[in-house]
């Protein structure tokens, strides 16, 4: 199992800006995958089978979906080389928790079928 204390995700939402042939990553979010490379960085770990994913997130206010902040953390987990593809996720658990001391904790691990095999 991995486990990495990343920075609060960007919604899906501000992933891009722009329509059509302008659109592209947005300033933010770029930044936060370079943040983002700061905890990841130097594993020497690469899942590329069915995983499983839980993510923990430390709420700011009540008026945040919780499902928005999941694509940027798979794709910045694939991006850093983590994760193969994230069509590989067989089941994920997100929750808000106000007793983290993280904005956002991450555990990733083999699916527990592929572990049993």
């Amino acid at each position: 199992m991995m486990r990495f204390e990343l920075p609060f995700p960007p919604t899906v939402w501000d992933i891009y800006v722009g329509w059509g042939k302008t659109r592209r990553k947005s300033p933010e979010y770029a930044k936060w995958v370079q943040d983002c490379g700061w905890f990841i960085r130097g594993r020497n770990d690469r899942i590329d089978t069915p995983f499983s994913l839980c993510v923990a997130l430390k709420r700011p206010h009540n008026r945040m979906d919780l499902d928005n902040r999941l694509k940027p953390i798979l794709d910045v987990l694939q991006h850093y080389q983590v994760i193969k593809n994230d069509n590989l996720c067989e089941r994920i658990t997100m929750t808000w928790d106000a007793d983290i001391k993280s904005d956002c904790v991450v555990l990733v691990q083999r699916a527990e079928e592929a572990l049993a095999a």
